[in-house]
């Protein structure tokens, strides 16, 4: 059909070649048939080509190990991943579990996992959308095991309210790292621009378990960029990282080893890992150094630490302490009870005074 509208045709509906007629309260309406681009990104070739593998991977498997897959399955049905409840049949389950494995580099499981628990939602303090970073502050990670998966779209226009449906995935799967979790490169190098002042931008994220696959709610945040953050409206404040290889005191025969701890200015909290041994009855140490990092301001933590080598296994509070003195700054060490361990392991989270 090729059709001039005139005063001979008063309706005219059908496609010829590009072109689709039709009638709509008595008006004709002609357009051109929408064109899909064949150009296929290297980002979609790799997600194709993984989906089909697991897909074909699935025909392979055992009558026992579908009926695994199946249970699976059933545990996963009402399961709020991406927002609306999931319904899934015993290869969507594989497919899925499998995706999300392979976006943090674990190998494939033949073999479905042991539904336990749901994966938490996430959990953080403050979060800074502005031209310069996106960060989450203070998340709390369930585990090692769990890596945060980040969906980000800015608004198409300034009367956008709802963009949720043009998110795509910026980060596939990120570890916490001082508590704190930074998307700035991260998204700059999925959207390949950088954020603008005053635009409106869209994020959904979820925790991701990496031994199972299994993926948390979705939580959903929107804000306009600017300096100041979505949840206190405060500016961004660059976390103190005190980072020491190693520390050894010959007098006290105290052994620090690779020790992290990053702590935030004007905040209570900190996080820190490190080794800390003695081998006499002196428990403290003070670390000497020129190159101490900016922002280090004195202060006192109290470390949880994890008794490592001897039994029974005892907890103990391990301080640390930035001090000033008349020829520098140090930081002091101490472990206020000798009694039981004189190995410990410190882990995350202590209190902050200064």
């Amino acid at each position: 059909m090729i059709v001039k509208p005139s005063i001979a045709f008063s309706d005219f509906a059908g496609s010829a070649k590009d072109v689709t007629a039709r009638n709509v309260k008595g008006r004709n309406i002609l357009s051109s048939k929408a064109q899909h681009s064949k150009v296929v990104t290297p980002a979609q070739a790799v997600s194709r080509n993984r989906l089909s593998k697991i897909s074909r991977t699935y025909k392979k498997l055992t009558s026992v190990q579908m009926n695994g897959w199946a249970t699976l399955a059933e545990h996963m049905k009402g399961i709020s991943t991406f927002g609306a409840p999931a319904e899934l049949t015993p290869h969507n389950a594989f497919v899925r579990i499998n995706t999300n494995r392979a976006m943090v580099g674990m190998p494939l499981l033949e073999d479905a996992p042991v539904y336990k628990a749901d994966v938490p939602e996430v959990e953080y303090e403050d979060f800074w959308i502005t031209p310069e970073r996106i960060v989450f502050m203070n998340v709390q990670q369930p585990s090692d095991n769990h890596f945060l998966v980040v969906k980000m779209s800015p608004a198409q226009s300034p009367g956008v309210t709802n963009g949720w449906s043009k998110t795509v995935i910026v980060a596939p799967g990120v570890d916490v790292e001082y508590g704190d979790v930074d998307l700035t490169e991260r998204y700059t190098n999925v959207k390949g621009f950088e954020l603008e002042a005053g635009k409106k931008y869209f994020c959904e994220f979820w925790w991701l378990d990496s031994t199972t696959g299994f993926t948390g709610e979705s939580m959903w945040v929107s804000a306009i960029c600017k300096e100041t953050s979505v949840g206190y409206d405060a500016p961004y404040v660059p976390r103190t990282i005190i980072e020491v290889e190693e520390a050894y005191d010959d007098f006290t025969r105290t052994y620090i080893g690779n020790m992290e701890v990053g702590l935030v200015k004007g905040s209570a909290l900190a996080n820190g890992n490190f080794i800390y041994e003695w081998r006499n009855t002196r428990v403290n140490m003070y670390v000497e150094r020129d190159n101490w990092p900016p922002g280090l301001f004195p202060c006192e933590m109290a470390f949880m630490g994890r008794g490592t080598k001897l039994d029974p296994r005892s907890i103990n509070l391990v301080s640390v302490s930035v001090e000033r003195y008349s020829e520098g700054t140090r930081m002091h060490v101490n472990v206020p009870s000798s009694r039981t361990e004189h190995y410990y392991e410190v882990f995350d989270s202590c209190a902050v005074t200064e």
